[in-house]
């Protein structure tokens, strides 16, 4: 009897696998297309999140002050960025990837293969993402274990690349005009190449966006390769914003439009034919923003582009020192009540209240300032020299 059912249960044995096999093999592609959505990061990447439009999620400190100063030996590369905790995620000048707590101590640090090539990027699923001028997209855990290690087919890894995460738990990066499509282990999921080398590229309602150095914008839905929308008629070197379904930038240095991403139709917002406006832009309430003009003062723009405000970033209300002209202007981003932070080479740290108060924070400064860095207490300042400057509602 036991003889007799031996075939039949075998049979159904295997069955049963062959079934299990397939119905595993569809949860993977299942989970592999999962949209996680945005992470918790309160600054995942360089434009702070993946519509690069450096607003704040937190709110900055409403009586802000100078809580602690320190210095990481080996310089600082690129723009840091802060998970949820208020941990700060560094690389440094040299080969080497660190986290700091709110107290400005070193959790952990490990060794790059070779230097990064865009800030940081904090995931949707947890992993901290380093693209290094090797080619190579490193995927590191929370405590600093790398995870994988992957080969970008690019032109030329050396140049600066840029690196957002994306709603489904991977990253997006651009070297050039090339722009692969990494999924949550680091695998390329899609390969596009650009109409030109690339400024900024976002992610907007689950579509990619690339906005070229030339001013083009193409868009890539969830599947399918890059489409040219329209053009801003002028160069876009610096990164522009995504909000509501519209491309913010500043064009040809003088132009600050819109462009809407269904109809490729383009706005200009404000024309200053005599004056230099400079990205990244921070967005408010879009098309509400702040840039940099003339070098050395903070513009603030209502939705009609008119100038609402202008305060100068140095205490003597001079424009940008031109023997600095070799580094960036001034960089701004904002929070969800309107304030302002910004950082300028050779000047104190200024905030910019929603109503126009200004406040410097005394011996702030630095030759070669980052974006500012939102945290769980506050603000980070950070220089390429290896100074950080925290700055909390909290006396030191």
């Amino acid at each position: 009897m036991k003889r007799a059912w031996a075939a039949p249960l075998s049979l159904l044995v295997g069955c049963l696998a062959l079934l299990s096999a397939r119905s595993s093999a569809r949860d993977t592609q299942r989970v592999q297309r999962v949209v996680v959505g945005r992470g918790r990061a309160l600054a995942a990447c360089e434009g702070l999140d993946a519509s690069n439009g450096n607003r704040a999620r937190v709110p900055f400190p409403s009586a802000p002050q100078l809580s602690f100063r320190t210095r990481l030996a080996g310089g600082i590369g690129q723009a840091p960025v802060s998970d949820a905790e208020g941990h700060l995620i560094v690389v440094h000048g040299e080969p080497r990837l660190s986290q700091l707590d709110a107290k400005g101590r070193t959790l952990w640090s490990e060794r790059l293969p070779s230097e990064a090539s865009s800030a940081p990027v904090l995931t949707s699923s947890g992993a901290i993402v380093i693209v290094t001028r090797d080619g190579e997209a490193l995927f590191f855990s929370k405590t600093g274990k790398l995870q994988a290690k992957r080969a970008l087919p690019v032109n030329d890894p050396r140049r600066r690349s840029l690196a957002i995460p994306t709603s489904n738990g991977g990253a997006l990066v651009a070297s050039g005009s090339d722009l692969l499509e990494l999924d949550e282990l680091g695998a390329i999921v899609r390969q596009l190449h650009a109409s030109g080398n690339l400024s900024t590229i976002a992610q907007a309602n689950a579509a990619l966006v690339a906005i070229g150095e030339n001013g083009n914008v193409q868009l890539a839905r969830a599947t399918g390769d890059l489409e040219l929308v329209g053009s801003f008629g002028g160069n876009v070197p610096e990164a522009a914003a995504v909000s509501d379904g519209k491309v913010f930038a500043v064009v040809d240095g003088h132009r600050w439009s819109e462009l809407d991403l269904k109809t490729g139709r383009v706005v200009t917002l404000a024309n200053e034919p005599g004056l230099t406006l400079t990205g990244p832009v921070a967005l408010l309430d879009a098309p509400s923003a702040a840039f940099v003009v003339g070098g050395g003062f903070v513009s603030m723009r209502a939705k009609d582009g008119a100038e609402s405000a202008r305060v100068p970033l140095s205490a003597l209300g001079q424009n940008f020192d031109p023997a600095l002209r070799g580094l960036r202007a001034a960089l701004v981003i904002s929070d969800q009540r309107g304030a302002i932070a910004a950082v300028q080479s050779g000047n104190d740290a200024l905030l910019l209240r929603a109503g126009g108060n200004a406040l410097r924070l005394d011996d702030t400064s630095c030759l070669d300032p980052f974006r500012p860095t939102p945290t769980a207490d506050g603000l980070v300042f950070a220089c390429r020299s290896g100074q950080l400057f925290w700055v909390s509602d909290k006396a030191p």
